[in-house]
């Protein structure tokens, strides 16, 4: 009988009610979902009711402040992203032989991995690909696991996260990314052949935001040297920002390689001789484990993977050279 009800359950739910539950999901007011729905917020609230009546189960929570998903809903949410995700995938894979349709692979990437592989592994998949969009999205790692995990999401660049938050999702190493200590030409410290942490927190310095994957390794850093921030420091996520302020100010920025590899090899920034051995941390490729990758996604991966061998090499390179170089 409870498989007869599973089954019969499973025949009642309709691709509208999945729809409506991830829009009540990612805006968390039933009439904001409405409107990206394109339908009314009754019709919302009974498509809702009609969910709820099928898994016998509630699965929103409505208060003045907005809506919020049960742990019941929480639950269904992933493999209700998940099924939409992957039917589009299959319908973009079958749209280039039936019409011209353009498919989009959409790309979550932190924006301290957004220069170094991911612009390498696009341009190289475009040759092959030219009609296959890519839409990129930045931010931190954990906005990024869960957006994957509602199927809004392809797959994810990012650093390696803690074991509690890659449930349903698979992770695979690229490359090891170190945090260095970067400042402009002319610095007082720049010339220094060995230079403390305490000595560059003295200067002040520009810091990823607290919470992000890298600010975590950043913080261990600082602990274990004994270093704290000072009223001095400055912490964001732009990169556009932390460079202007660092080239017209004595701060340091501390910052993964990746971000700054191009403005070391031009002489606008210059690395500190600050011992940072221990900040390296695994850059990799996530996936949700129960998706199956189109064509393209799969096309897709494989440049990523062959940048990512070619960035290991260059920063390999790089690092090299800035040893031989004279303190």
């Amino acid at each position: 009988m409870h498989e007869q009800g599973i089954s019969t359950g499973l025949g009642r739910i309709k691709l509208r009610h999945l729809q409506c539950l991830v829009a009540i999901a990612a805006h968390r007011h039933m009439g904001q979902a409405a409107e990206a729905l394109g339908i009314s917020q009754p019709a919302v609230s009974k498509t809702l009711a009609e969910l709820e009546d099928v898994v016998q189960a509630q699965l929103v929570i409505r208060s003045k402040r907005g809506v919020w998903l049960t742990e019941k809903g929480q639950v269904l949410l992933r493999y209700a992203g998940s099924s939409l995700r992957t039917l589009r995938e299959g319908l973009d894979h079958i749209s280039s032989t039936v019409r011209d349709e353009v498919a989009v692979i959409a790309i979550g990437t932190l924006p301290t991995v957004a220069p170094t592989i991911g612009p390498m592994a696009a341009s190289v998949f475009k040759r092959s690909w030219p009609s296959v969009r890519l839409s990129v999205h930045t931010g931190v790692n954990a906005g990024l696991l869960a957006l994957l995990r509602r199927g809004e999401l392809d797959l994810v660049l990012g650093r390696v996260a803690e074991p509690s938050e890659m449930l349903g999702l698979s992770y695979e190493h690229l490359y090891e990314e170190p945090v260095v200590m970067v400042a402009r030409p002319g610095h007082p410290l720049a010339g220094a052949p060995r230079v403390e942490p305490a000595e560059v927190a003295a200067c002040g310095m520009v810091l990823p935001l607290p919470g992000t994957a890298i600010r975590r390794t950043i913080d261990s850093y600082l602990v274990r040297h004994g270093v704290g921030l000072g009223r001095a420091a400055i912490e964001t996520l732009s990169d556009a920002f932390a460079r202007a302020y660092v080239a017209h100010t004595d701060a340091v920025w501390m910052i993964a390689l990746g971000v700054v590899e191009h403005d070391l090899r031009a002489g606008s920034l210059v690395q500190l001789a600050c011992d940072t051995s221990n900040t390296s941390a695994s850059v990799g490729l996530t996936l949700r484990s129960d998706s199956v990758p189109s064509h393209a996604v799969k096309a897709l991966i494989e440049c990523i993977r062959a940048a990512a061998a070619l960035w290991r090499k260059r920063a390999g390179d790089a690092v090299g050279d800035m040893a031989d170089e004279p303190g």
